[in-house]
């Protein structure tokens, strides 16, 4: 008896942790007068502090021919101001003991710095700087041109895979320039000029084109007044309206791309489908889009790993990928890799049956169940962590997504019927358009 009163008591502690944990975590969120927005996430267990800055300026706002701009841009930023010359920031941070890096995506662009709370005014001092006061010069765009031809002859070009991902982009995307790489073309990155740069730069970095994330042991109070005082004076921007083009409607076409390369260390097999996201068919539909790929493809519980790696045993993995958070609509995937190099064809029969039955029968409730559940703990896992909140938060609010579409994010997840599900998964993988990509390892003789 007094086993089983144990058992209750955790259980209801366990799911009061529960409750309180997966609701939104405590954050301030404001703009300055000069439209810079502002997300405060206190978070006292440890003296350190998260700083990150968002541009909601992407590789996809790189003109014609000149793929790429955005991220040759993030490199261009570590190279000084007038205030902070050469390579200060790197070597500020670093001798502070904190660390520092930058990203590029299609749609946005961030620079963030881990660092002990009390040099916070510091690192804000330098952001604002190199916000508007970056001296883009010719030898600094030479540098960063040989750095960034390295760094795709290495990440892109030497690996066949990130050779086929971009092949098989080109397929999907007709005119979207998701199409082109995030990296850029090396026939483009050659043509970069000082112009390019100083013109992109000026043209999307500003205040009003920015979000300000700082997370860690922070109090608003006293934070407040020195965002206000640090980044309250830069000027605004007249923002260029963003114009992707248009992805024109594939009619359920289907394409395949396929690659044969001694480096491919094993065959694989990816099949990439149309998908819509949050601003085209709202946040409803991107939560029953977000748990049909747990239910397919979760790595443990999905449908893909319980049939074709846990019990026909003829998978090293089987899984499925749905990302929503992109401006524009992206895709939803379906990805594995046989045990025997002459199952390819054979595995992409399997996923293709579970498919079918998925759309015919529907998803149990015990599944419905199992993938809510799951992002509840992933939703705690990234609270937990400042710099996981912060990512969150940043991911989200840089492509267009409203604050109450973050706070309410498990309770629109909670209220996805199975039904839904069922009828996402037909419209989206059953007649849909679709591109198949195959990679083969060849053996040199």
């Amino acid at each position: 008896m007094k086993y089983l009163l144990r058992r209750w008591l955790f259980l209801i502690l366990f799911l009061t942790f529960r409750i309180q944990a997966q609701e939104p975590p405590n954050f301030t969120h404001y703009f300055l007068a000069n439209g810079l927005e502002v997300v405060i996430i206190p978070n006292n267990r440890a003296p350190v502090v998260f700083h990150s800055l968002w541009y909601k300026v992407g590789s996809a706002d790189s003109p014609e021919n000149r793929s790429g701009l955005a991220h040759f841009l993030e490199h261009l930023l570590f190279n000084g101001t007038e205030k902070y010359p050469a390579d200060s920031f790197k070597r500020i941070i670093n001798d502070l003991g904190g660390s520092q890096n930058a990203n590029t995506t299609w749609d946005r662009t961030v620079y963030f710095v881990t660092i002990a709370k009390e040099h916070l005014p510091l690192v804000m001092q330098l952001e604002a700087d190199r916000m508007q006061n970056v001296l883009i010069t010719e030898t600094a765009v030479a540098k960063e041109k040989a750095v960034v031809l390295q760094e795709r002859r290495s990440t892109v070009d030497a690996r066949p895979e990130a050779c086929l991902f971009e092949a098989t982009n080109k397929a999907f995307f007709w005119v979207h320039p998701y199409g082109k790489p995030v990296i850029g073309y090396e026939e483009d990155i050659r043509q970069y000029s000082k112009e390019d740069a100083l013109n992109f730069y000026q043209r999307w970095y500003a205040p009003n084109n920015a979000i300000l994330i700082v997370a860690g042991d922070v109090s608003v109070e006293k934070l407040k007044p020195l965002i206000q005082e640090t980044y309250g004076n830069l000027k605004t921007s007249i923002l260029p309206k963003r114009q992707y083009a248009i992805e024109p409607n594939h009619r359920g076409a289907t394409a395949k791309v396929e690659m044969r390369d001694p480096q491919i260390g094993y065959p694989f097999f990816q099949r990439i489908y149309s998908a819509p996201n949050f601003r085209t068919q709202g946040i409803h539909q991107e939560a029953v889009l977000t748990l049909l790929h747990d239910i397919l493809g979760d790595s443990t519980f999905g449908r893909l790993n319980q049939s074709l790696v846990e019990k026909q045993k003829i998978a090293h993995f089987a899984t499925a990928g749905y990302v929503g958070y992109f401006y524009d609509p992206y895709s939803f995937t379906l990805s594995a890799a046989p045990i025997n190099t002459n199952d390819l064809l054979l595995l992409e029969a399997s996923i293709e049956s579970e498919v079918r039955r998925l759309i015919s029968e529907g998803v149990s409730d015990a599944e419905l169940t199992t993938a809510k559940e799951q992002w509840g703990y992933e939703y705690d896992y990234r609270s937990d962590s400042i710099n996981g909140i912060a990512n969150l938060f940043g991911e989200s609010l840089s492509v267009g997504y409203q604050m109450k579409d973050i706070e309410t994010w498990l309770s629109t997840l909670r209220s996805i019927s199975a039904d839904e599900v069922k009828l996402t998964a037909k419209e989206i993988l059953g007649v849909g358009p679709s591109v198949t990509a195959y990679a083969f390892p060849v053996v040199q003789k």
